[in-house]
């Protein structure tokens, strides 16, 4: 009595988002997340048929979220796109529970029987495609210095910003974590550049 008939899946997808950024992939269970959107176990299972089901559907919808924020500042490309995401640190401590889920499945994909580990094999490769993508066109625009390896620099980059998320949700609130990040992607265009490059600023 008094549940709502209906819910959206995606809407349950980011409740469980929540409850696993906070409470942690093992100790989030299918009947706390039917509490929680309203439902009775049986409702939530209407909708996803066991626990690995949800926690795929959390996986899609955290990806979709930092996705559509990242297509955004990379738009321009090159140089341009790597001086916008100096925004990311902000982007994170807007949602500190992804930025937890994100850490927790990272740790539990180490496993090797971890059913995670395929997903956050795909996902490391795809962010690496992109930011080595991104060195390579700076290279062929004249942005960045030739002699800049891009594979390198993208495994450099996302180890960084993989430890700093986890100091910051160790430190919070000692850490400005907008700030650490803006600093070290200026520290890293600052290094890529070439000579003389007139690439203009990012708002």
């Amino acid at each position: 009595m008094g549940r709502p008939s209906k819910i959206a899946t995606a809407d349950i997808a980011a409740a469980a988002l929540e409850m696993f950024g906070t409470r942690g992939l093992h100790a989030t269970s299918i009947a706390a997340v039917a509490e929680k959107v309203g439902l009775t176990d049986a409702g939530l299972l209407h909708h996803f048929p066991n626990r690995a089901a949800l926690l795929d559907a959390t996986l899609r919808v955290g990806s979709e979220r930092q996705l559509d924020r990242m297509r955004a500042l990379v738009a321009d490309g090159g140089l341009r796109a790597i001086r916008s995401m100096r925004v990311w640190g902000e982007v994170m401590t807007e949602s500190p529970e992804l930025a937890a889920f994100e850490t927790l499945i990272g740790a539990e994909a180490v496993l090797e029987n971890s059913t995670l580990r395929d997903w956050t094999q795909r996902r490391y490769h795809a962010v690496r495609g992109l930011v080595s993508g991104l060195i390579r066109e700076g290279v062929d625009r004249g942005e960045i210095r030739r002699d800049v390896d891009p594979e390198r620099e993208a495994y450099d980059l996302i180890a960084w910003l993989d430890g700093i998320r986890l100091q910051w949700l160790l430190s919070d609130p000692e850490l400005d974590l907008g700030a650490a990040v803006a600093q070290h992607f200026d520290q890293l265009v600052a290094r890529l550049e070439a000579p003389g490059s007139d690439t203009p600023q990012a708002p």
